[in-house]
């Protein structure tokens, strides 16, 4: 809990707005509470005044978050409030849509191409080249686990709300671990293998995705099922080897309704925008969307979203094609697409009540034969299976009213759809398995689970109920897991495992699913005929009304229950969890559909069950807890990786995050239960030379006599000296014990023992900064100095050889003179190879070398040498990527082409004339390519530096010359100026006024505001000018 004396009148804080969620206000005073006393802050937002409770509000210190911050855990001051600031100006300010916090991933759904997700970034950081986080790099970690390190199977888990891009996520891991299946290939043999399973798998995802996914009000292609995909790996050479798909919980009654403003699945709407006249009517003569019950509830027919369309024609085109890439022949598509359009005529089968019998009938009668003809079935049969409720020896057959029969239509429409899904997903697990050839290797396995995330509506009903078990089991997984890794690496380091008090919902999961539990009582109240929605409510109040995880309405109406789950207190409304947890085909249905002639439709349904020895027919409930128990021992026997996805707002907009909306996701994907975990335990941990190296300029005054600058302790002595250090520091800060610890490689502290050491070291730093100027303004002058005779000894350079005369054949002759015959030949050979080269040089080189390969050996070096002196560095790199020869290169600069803008400029003529080869042609146009993406980067970059209006050959020269002052300066003093120098603008003009953002930035560098304001001024709000004059005295 926060105290009150953290909030003093005058200072910032972190506050929970009503309306935004948490914000940043200054504080005005304090409130008087409910209680009479001051137990309340007043912040000032903008000129609105909020009165908020101590437990709504966090300090705002300088630093307490940063956007440069790659891992949460870095913050030393870890709390909601900072962790979704520095999140949000990661994604809004840097545009960075990956975040660490630990070993977990946190990806915000940037709604926008990403040039750190292009398939050049896949394929350098297969490499294990990365500057920043990704879900990639959780992808390369399980590969290296398998193949390298020879570890047990991995699973990557992916959580999120519908839209965070968890279903992309998984598409983008299996192409990532596709490439580096590819890349560990070592024969033609073993590439053809890799190559072919990576291109099943995504030949499998247009099918999943239009039988599984649809529009809803959250995303327009929402996965409507989980999913846990095993990626098969042969260990020893780390080549893919095929794959197996598992899925979970295909929501079923989107089959037959969906919410205003939502679509029925893809593949109804695909079949109906692309399937030719033809096909129509051989499918009982389909027509459009609108047409048909089961797809018009929602009165959505269009998958858009924020005015992004996507056509349904041109998806059935990938479809079909997914279909051939997959080995699904003709006749199974075409068994498909009858199953799928007599769901759709089944569905506009309409009811009314006999008069004489009271019972239903069927008004459309001719739709009843559409259905049959298309699913091969007698239609006399198939009408009874849904007109008979059950059929006795003893009583006969009993009629189903109207909602009766219109319950067994729907159940029979699901039941259809839920099998042809399921054969789907058998038939392509049986395309991607693992084939004959890797019956003699040795597999391990990358699991990846997309699983639905933790769902909490204005009303809940049965599917959020199993969905969020299924959240609540996986939280349990990741708390468990968590712990027992953090305190594996604590036993690892030899320390004593802090006392963390992790959040256990195990009293939750037992509550659900033990004996006696929700779900048990579900299923006992789904097997007794009497029993009613009501019923089952009322027993679960009676049984679970006192267990402080379960809550009971006011009302005495049994229509309702709440659960206080891990991410938050959900009521689910009751009405229809009997039916939507038993099993409601009647056997009839089975027998009629199992009868098919389609041998496809005939293994829809499944066989007949009898119930034997009172053993009752699986329902819902307990066909899904059994494949959740399965995973949960899955995942249990593999090392887990996690990646929490995070909606940034729910317009679905790049580049802005909405506050309260993405807490809420925060808080349930578990990331602040994490955090308060963490802060119990040591969440800042170091490696002992990297401890001494950040902190050695703060240790006590004995550790700096025994180690004088430029001296450092051994490998034996650093642990000691490491306690020194921490140890002084947690009595100069009072800080309770345990606050610090010393393992085997680490240093583990508490963040407020961090942060403590941090402000030390900021203000240390800040005194001897200053100090630096004069060390600083030497090496500048040097380093102007140097540049300008590299400068003056290129353009020489570049003179030489545009000057350089051709040698004509008396000149040749005439320097030949007095050689012998073979010197003579090799000199005038020699004299055209190197036009450029004057005579004597020449003369000179044959005189003294012994063989004619010697000759041209020292003439192509000092050719080389001659051309990288007339090129700056970055034409020679483009020079060198296209592979240009050196004379090639020398004919270049004798036309002047010596800067990228003339580079960009050359035509193929000139290329010709300049002796180009065709292969030197193609390789400088595909090297120019790329360096036009960098171009653009670069753009973006100049935004960030203020630097518009500037050419882009101007912001990338500037670009080249703040990276070698911040090399130069990180050297000379141990990385501190190297970040503040990357925002000082070098050169240009801007003419701006003079901003807070520009002093402060000079005072950073250590000089006075004064100083600063003087410098601006001058330069009439120049950066670059003000930092030239306050580097050079004003000179």
């Amino acid at each position: 809990m926060a105290s009150k004396e953290l909030f003093r009148p005058g200072e910032s804080a972190f506050y929970v707005n009503p309306t935004t969620g948490w914000a940043i206000g200054t504080i005005k005073g304090y409130a008087k509470g409910a209680s009479g006393k001051p137990d309340k802050i007043e912040v000032d937002d903008n000129g609105e005044t909020f009165a908020v409770a101590i437990n709504d509000a966090h300090p705002h210190t300088e630093g307490s978050y940063d956007k440069r911050f790659d891992d949460l855990f870095q913050m030393g001051d870890l709390h909601q409030s900072t962790l979704l600031f520095c999140l949000k100006a990661r994604y809004e300010q840097s545009g960075m849509m990956f975040t660490r916090m630990g070993e977990i991933i946190i990806s915000v759904n940037p709604f926008e191409f990403k040039p750190y997700n292009s398939p050049e970034a896949m394929a350098k950081h297969t490499e294990g080249k990365w500057d920043h986080p990704h879900t990639w790099e959780v992808a390369h970690k399980a590969y290296k686990k398998i193949i390298v390190m020879d570890r047990n199977n991995q699973s990557i888990l992916i959580s999120g709300e519908s839209g965070a891009g968890k279903t992309e996520t998984a598409k983008t891991l299996i192409d990532y671990l596709g490439q580096m299946s590819y890349a560990h290939s070592c024969n033609a043999v073993q590439k053809q293998l890799a190559d072919e399973v990576n291109k099943k798998l995504k030949a499998s995802n247009p099918i999943l995705e239009s039988f599984g996914n649809a529009k809803t009000l959250r995303n327009d292609n929402s996965s409507r099922f989980g999913k846990y995909i095993k990626l098969f790996f042969d260990k020893d050479s780390g080549v893919l080897m095929g794959a197996q798909m598992i899925h979970y919980l295909l929501e079923k009654s989107r089959i037959v309704t969906q919410n205003e403003g939502e679509r029925g699945y893809h593949v109804f709407y695909e079949l109906l925008a692309g399937a030719t006249p033809e096909m129509k009517a051989k499918y009982g003569g389909l027509t459009k969307a609108e047409d048909y019950e089961c797809l018009s509830k929602g009165g959505q027919f269009i998958r858009e979203m924020n005015g992004r369309v996507t056509d349904d024609k041109e998806e059935f085109v990938s479809l079909l094609k997914a279909f051939k890439d997959t080995g699904i022949t003709d006749a199974e598509q075409n068994s498909i697409f009858s199953i799928l359009a007599a769901i759709l005529h089944l569905q506009n089968v309409k009811f009314e009540t006999d008069e004489k019998t009271l019972k239903a009938k069927i008004v459309n009668k001719e739709n009843v034969t559409k259905v049959s003809k298309l699913l091969n079935v007698d239609e006399a049969q198939f009408a009874d299976s849904i007109l008979v409720k059950n059929r006795t020896a003893l009583t006969g057959s009993t009629y189903a009213d109207v909602p009766e029969a219109m319950d067994m239509r729907d159940a029979l429409s699901k039941g259809l759809y839920s099998g042809v899904f399921s054969w789907l997903v058998a038939k392509l697990n049986h395309v991607i398995q693992p084939d004959e050839r890797s019956k003699t290797k040795k597999l391990r396995y990358i699991g990846l689970l997309d699983i639905f995330g933790f769902e909490n509506f204005k009303i809940n009903s049965f599917e959020q109920f199993c969905i969020n078990f299924t959240n609540e089991s996986l939280q349990n997984h990741y708390n468990k897991y968590t712990f027992i890794q953090d305190a594996e690496e604590c036993t690892a380091e030899g320390i004593a495992c802090p006392i963390v008090e992790y959040p256990d919902n195990q009293p939750c999961l037992d509550m659900l699913q033990g004996s006696g539990g929700v779900m048990q009582l579900l299923d006992q109240q789904s097997a007794f005929k009497l029993a009613t929605d009501g019923s089952f409510t009322e027993l679960a109040w009676e049984k679970h009304g006192k267990h402080d995880r379960f809550t009971q309405p006011k009302s005495t109406t049994p229509d309702r229950f709440g659960i206080k789950h891990y991410a938050a207190d959900v009521t689910y409304m009751t009405q229809g969890w009997l039916e939507k947890n038993s099993d409601t085909l009647k056997d009839e249905m089975r027998e009629c559909v199992n009868a098919s002639s389609d041998s496809l439709v005939a293994g829809l349904l499944g066989p007949v069950v009898e119930e034997k020895g009172g053993k009752k027919k699986p329902t819902v409930a307990s066909k899904f807890k059994q494949q959740l128990d399965e995973l949960k021992e899955e995942l249990q026997s593999t090392d887990s990786h996690f990646i929490r996805t995070v909606k940034p707002n729910p317009q679905m907009r790049a580049g802005r995050i909405d506050n309260a909306y993405v807490m809420t996701q925060l808080t349930c994907a578990g990331v602040i239960e994490t955090i308060i975990m963490k802060r119990q335990g040591y969440p800042v941990r170091q490696e002992h030379k990297d401890f001494w190296l950040r902190y050695r300029i703060v240790a006590p005054k004995k550790v700096r006599q025994r180690f004088p600058s430029g001296t450092h302790p051994s490998a034996e002595d650093l642990p000691g000296v490491c306690r020194e250090i921490a140890e002084h520091w947690c009595f100069v800060l009072s800080s309770p014990k345990p606050n610090f610890d010393i393992g085997h490689t680490k240093v583990f502290t508490k963040s407020k023992v961090n942060e403590g050491l941090e402000i030390a070291r900021h203000k240390k730093v800040s005194r001897l900064l200053p100090r630096c100027v004069p060390y600083l303004l030497r090496w500048i002058q040097a380093y102007k100095q140097k540049k300008a005779e590299i400068e003056e000894a290129r353009r020489k350079a570049q003179e030489e050889i545009k000057n350089a005369k051709k040698h004509s054949t008396a000149d040749i002759k005439s320097a030949a003179a007095g050689q012998t015959d073979e010197k003579s030949a090799i000199f005038t050979e020699m004299s055209k190879l190197f036009p450029h080269f004057d005579l004597p040089v020449i003369l000179n080189v044959v005189e003294n070398a012994k063989t004619a390969q010697q000759v041209t050996n020292f003439l192509l070096d000092m050719q080389k040498q001659r051309v990288s002196d007339a090129l700056p560095v970055t034409v020679k790199t483009i020079f060198d990527e296209a592979k240009l020869r050196d004379s090639t290169q020398e004919a270049l600069i004798e036309r002047g082409v010596t800067d990228r803008e003339e580079v960009f400029k050359l035509t193929s003529e000139q290329m010709e004339e300049c002796g180009f080869s065709v292969e030197e042609r193609d390789n400088l146009a595909g090297v120019l390519l790329s360096q036009q993406s960098n171009w653009i980067v670069n753009q973006r970059l100049s935004l960030l530096m203020g630097a518009e209006g500037r050419d882009e050959g101007e912001i990338a020269e500037d670009l080249a010359r703040l990276e070698a002052y911040a090399i130069e300066i990180k050297k000379d003093l141990e990385g501190h100026l190297a970040g503040k120098y990357k925002n000082v603008t070098v050169k240009g003009s801007f003419k701006k006024p003079v901003t807070k953002d520009q002093i402060e930035r000079f005072m950073a560098m250590g000089f006075s505001r004064a100083k600063a304001e003087e410098a601006l001024k001058k330069a009439g709000g120049d950066a670059a000018k003000a930092c030239d004059l306050l580097l050079t005295g004003g000179q």
